[in-house]
């Protein structure tokens, strides 16, 4: 009778110990980073050649990336000129504007990859040697240089994939799958002339 008093009172002491042991772990549980709030995406391109040459497509999404935006278009490219990207993204609903792309996407560059995409416009891009690494010894994408060819209209895309699963950037514009997209930004009726 003794020896079963004694099980029984280790069974109720083991119990303690692992409840006790499991709890811990759930009072700390692991900090959580909130996505972004992304309202403001400019482009602007600006001529090599000829700085008062520029090009600027503007996506404008108060609620951010998942709400409604107004995409505008400022100027258009030069036929054979090179222009060089910069990259401006914010987030405006707070005072001051927070700097997303220098505050948020270039310090974690390993989990974010810019991709892009043309259609029906004559535009080659590179990513610049100086370009900013990203996932698996790419190029982040925020610094590019980007090619009018013979005059044409047509669409401009740019995509920030969140954790990709894989990147190539061998074509310049950058393919990615798996991950989430913080962006995916149509530009319609881009022109070179």
């Amino acid at each position: 009778m003794k020896t079963i008093k004694n099980l029984t009172n280790a069974f109720f002491a083991l119990i303690l110990v692992a409840t006790f042991t499991s709890c811990s772990d759930d009072d700390n549980p692991a900090p959580v980073n909130p996505e972004e709030l992304i309202t403001n995406v400019v482009l602007t391109f600006t001529n090599d050649a000829d700085a008062m040459d520029t090009v600027t497509l503007t996506s404008i999404a108060p609620d951010g990336q998942d709400g409604t935006s107004t995409e505008t278009i400022s100027g258009s490219f030069t036929s054979g000129a090179t222009y060089s990207l910069s990259l401006a993204i914010t987030n405006t609903s707070e005072t001051p504007a927070d700097d997303v792309l220098n505050d948020d996407i270039i310090p974690e560059a390993d989990e974010h990859f810019f991709a892009y995409a043309v259609n029906s416009i004559n535009l080659t891009m590179t990513r610049d040697a100086n370009d900013v690494d990203g996932p698996e010894s790419s190029k982040l994408g925020v610094n590019t240089t980007w090619v009018a060819g013979a005059a044409s209209t047509g669409n401009v895309q740019i995509r920030l994939i969140h954790e990709p699963t894989s990147v190539d950037d061998s074509d310049g514009f950058g393919t990615a799958t798996g991950g989430s997209e913080d962006i995916n930004i149509v530009f319609n009726g881009v022109a070179i002339q």
